[in-house]
């Protein structure tokens, strides 16, 4: 069988985005599952073949998430309806787009690996306590319920 020529072979672009926060990075199955509901529930089943996603890589902290030319801007919208995969809350924000995924490798900058600062146990609740640069906190509380992020904020540094 022969190679299509070029003329024939779909236009693709590719959306560079960072999820947040960057310690919780799900596989690359979950996140397309996550990323297909997204774009279903926003633009039904007939919008959703036309903007025809796929999770190319999951690395550093960022996703590339392939589509067809011409429908950059709903697949963004869709990636920023995203607020919870598997039960855990993620944001993806997108950050660039381009015709090549080596150019999008170009502008990926590794997030700053989170810091245990410190951990409380009380009846079966946790809290952790984590640093994540010089200016972001999270305190996570895993209990009965699962895990959830009950702070995020910034450091004050006049304490």
């Amino acid at each position: 069988m022969k190679p299509r020529p070029p003329t024939l072979r779909p236009d693709w672009r590719y959306v560079l985005a960072r999820i947040a926060p960057s310690y919780r990075v799900p596989d690359g199955k979950t996140l397309y599952l996550a990323i297909a509901e997204a774009v279903t529930a926003l633009f039904g089943d007939g919008g959703a073949p036309a903007i025809d996603q796929a999770v190319v890589a999951v690395e550093r902290g960022h996703v590339i998430v392939r589509c067809r030319r011409g429908e950059e801007e709903r697949l963004i919208a869709a990636l920023a309806t995203i607020t919870a995969i598997d039960g855990c809350a993620i944001a993806i924000h997108p950050r660039a787009v381009s015709g090549t995924i080596r150019s999008l490798r170009d502008r990926m900058v590794a997030p700053p690996e989170p810091v245990l600062v410190g951990e409380d146990a009380d009846g079966g609740t946790v809290r952790q306590r984590f640093r994540i640069g010089a200016s972001r906190s999270d305190v996570i509380v895993h209990d009965y319920k699962g895990e959830r992020v009950v702070y995020f904020g910034t450091i004050d540094f006049e304490e």
